[in-house]
C-alpha cells in the first residue's frame, strides 16, 4: 500500500518543486539542472560496477561477509538512478543515498525491521512429507545424468 502512495506522491512533489524553483532558476537554469543531474547519475551508474568489484575483492581478501558492500552498492546504484530521473526531489533523495552515514542508517533500519518481522512469526511454514514412488520415475527433464550413489 505504501508503495502506491510513494508512486503517487513523488510526481506531485516534483511538480510542486518545479513550480516553486522554476521561476527562481528560469527555464534554462532548470533545464541545465535536470541535464546536469542526469549526466551525473549516468556517470555514477557506470562507475558503480568497478567500485563494487573493488570493495568485494577487499572484503573477501579479509575473509569477511560481502553482504555489507553489496547492500551499500545497491543503495548507491539506486541513488544514481534517482539522480538520473528528472526532478529536484529525486535528485535530493539520490544524493542522500550517496552519503555513507545515511546508507548505514537505512541499512540498520531495514535489518531491524526484517529481524523483528521474522521474530514475530509472520513467516508461514507448511510442513509436509515427501516420498518417492518407484512405480513413477522422474520425467527426463528432471533427471540428472552421470554417476551417483544411493544411500
Amino acid at each position: 500500500m505504501w508503495i502506491l502512495l510513494v508512486i503517487l506522491a513523488v510526481p506531485i512533489i516534483e511538480i510542486a518543486l518545479f513550480v516553486q524553483v522554476g521561476p527562481v532558476l528560469g527555464v534554462f537554469g532548470t533545464l541545465a539542472e535536470v541535464l546536469a543531474s542526469a549526466a551525473l547519475g549516468v556517470i555514477l551508474m557506470r562507475r558503480e560496477p568497478q567500485r563494487n568489484a573493488a570493495e568485494l575483492r577487499a572484503t573477501l581478501e579479509q575473509e569477511q561477509s560481502p553482504a555489507s558492500p553489496l547492500a551499500h552498492s545497491a543503495l548507491r546504484l539506486f541513488g544514481a538512478i534517482l539522480i538520473v530521473l528528472p526532478g529536484f526531489f529525486t535528485d535530493f533523495m539520490g544524493l542522500l543515498l550517496l552519503v555513507p552515514p545515511v546508507r548505514h542508517i537505512l541499512l540498520v533500519q531495514l535489518l531491524t525491521r526484517l529481524r523483528d518481522r521474522h521474530a514475530q512469526g509472520d513467516v508461514t511454514i507448511i510442513e509436509g512429507e515427501y516420498h518417492r514412488d518407484p512405480e513413477r520415475p522422474a520425467p527426463p527433464e528432471d533427471r540428472v545424468e552421470g554417476p551417483h550413489k544411493r544411500d
